[in-house]
């Protein structure tokens, strides 16, 4: 019996020492599991961190590097003397039209300006609202202003005693002054009736240009056609 006993005993502690190693092991493999289970997350959530941190740092440099900031436009603002449809008299041009109204920006400039046609010319250009009255931009001229010019017309021819490359320099100047008064001087002093003696090329070319300058401005202020107003004015001029 006490063999027995023994053997049995041996077999219970057997089982009882298997059992424990057995519960050890579960037990280690338990917290081995949940140490990987830990690391897992510990990883996951390091990574979101590193991927924010890098997300943010990204946009940091983004914006300085993608979106500097934005230069300034200069505006010029002055005043708006005249209208589109309007005829106005452009001192080296004569009488044109202000076809319309635009917006113009240049090296970080913004500004409006006149678009202006010259139709006897077949010219277009454009005129700063801010140098307008610089260049001498001007309305055609009243009908009761107009009218008083035609007396100058009748006057007889004052004709200077001078070299003409010295007069055509000043009827030169008074042609491009813009000024109505002087330009109607140019046409009485330079026109030539068909009995009278002839002039030079240059002399009938610079009447050309006053002439049409001014009939085209006088037409516009009384009202007429080129054709009307230039018959006016021949017929006052071959009357003195």
């Amino acid at each position: 019996m006490p063999a027995k006993k023994k053997a049995t005993t041996k077999k219970t502690t057997k089982k009882k020492i298997v059992k424990t190693k057995a519960v050890k092991k579960a037990a280690v493999k338990k917290t081995t599991t949940k140490k990987k289970t830990v690391t897992k997350k510990v990883a996951k959530v390091a990574k979101k961190t590193a991927k924010k941190v890098v997300k943010k740092t990204a946009k940091k440099v983004v914006k300085k590097i993608v979106t500097p900031k934005a230069p300034k436009i200069k505006k010029i603002v002055a005043p708006q003397e005249f209208k589109a449809g309007e005829n106005i008299v452009y001192p080296t041009h004569g009488v044109g039209r202000i076809l319309t109204i635009e917006k113009f920006q240049y090296d970080l400039v913004e500004e409006q300006l006149y678009v202006i046609q010259f139709f006897q010319d077949k010219l277009t250009i454009r005129v700063p609202f801010a140098k307008a009255k610089l260049i001498g931009l001007r309305n055609i001229t009243s009908k009761p202003s107009m009218t008083r010019t035609l007396s100058i017309l009748k006057q007889k021819p004052k004709i200077k005693k001078a070299m003409w490359s010295r007069r055509a320099q000043e009827y030169d100047q008074k042609i491009n002054s813009g000024d109505i008064k002087q330009l109607s001087e140019v046409v009485r002093d330079l026109f030539r009736k068909d009995d009278q003696t002839e002039q030079s090329y240059s002399e009938r070319q610079m009447f050309q240009v006053a002439f049409e300058r001014y009939t085209r401005e006088f037409a516009i202020s009384s009202d007429l056609k080129f054709e009307e107003a230039s018959s006016k004015i021949l017929e006052i001029l071959n009357k003195r």
